[in-house]
């Protein structure tokens, strides 16, 4: 390898890496189903969330239990307001077992600002059709619970025990995924260069 490859692979190494962080974690809920909030059809559960910079969600995890594996839902981000504004972006999810359950590789991007994440059951969806032993819940319980949630109690309204569902958002920072992405190549180009001319 010569000098100016080396040099290159060397620079690119240093540049700070743009990874997935736990943008929002609330922790495990430390409740269990009795008490929980019901996830099925007829009931929706958002939840405000606030980001500091302009980011790609990544990924978005509720924990859930009473499902069956293979159901499926939808988590959704929508704009702020009163209650859950706009709908900005929608996926469907797949539930494995009890505990987290969510969608990854996610490319969500948003600006700095408060929105709103739900999780419903829709549709197609099927979490909660094929259990028979109890109702799908979001238990409640966290360590860090979120500012304001809202549950579809006779339409939309606040719920204070909403507050502490299980909720995990991974984000990478834009500015920096773009920033690692253009510097990379450039070194890359500058090294392709640079040996061609040795």
């Amino acid at each position: 390898m010569n000098k100016s490859l080396l040099s290159a692979a060397l620079a690119l190494a240093l540049v700070p890496a743009a990874h997935a962080a736990a943008t929002i974690d609330t922790g495990t809920p430390t409740g269990g189903a009795v008490g929980g909030l019901v996830l099925d059809g007829s009931d929706w559960i958002a939840a405000k969330v606030t980001f500091d910079q302009t980011a790609v969600i990544r990924g978005v995890s509720g924990y859930i239990l009473g499902g069956a594996d293979g159901d499926t839902f939808d988590i959704s981000l929508h704009a702020d307001g009163p209650k859950p504004g706009w709908q900005l972006f929608t996926t469907t999810a797949t539930f494995g077992e009890d505990g987290w359950n969510g969608a990854s590789g996610l490319a969500w991007s948003v600006a700095a600002g408060t929105y709103w994440i739900e999780f419903e059951v829709t549709g197609n969806d099927t979490l909660g059709s094929s259990t028979f032993g109890g109702p799908v819940v979001l238990p409640t319980g966290v360590a860090h619970p979120l500012p304001t949630s809202a549950t579809p109690d006779w339409g939309f309204s606040y719920d204070a025990s909403a507050q502490s569902i299980g909720l995990q958002v991974s984000t990478v920072p834009w500015p920096a995924s773009a920033g690692t992405m253009l510097a990379g190549l450039a070194l890359l180009a500058s090294a392709a260069v640079a040996r061609r001319r040795s």
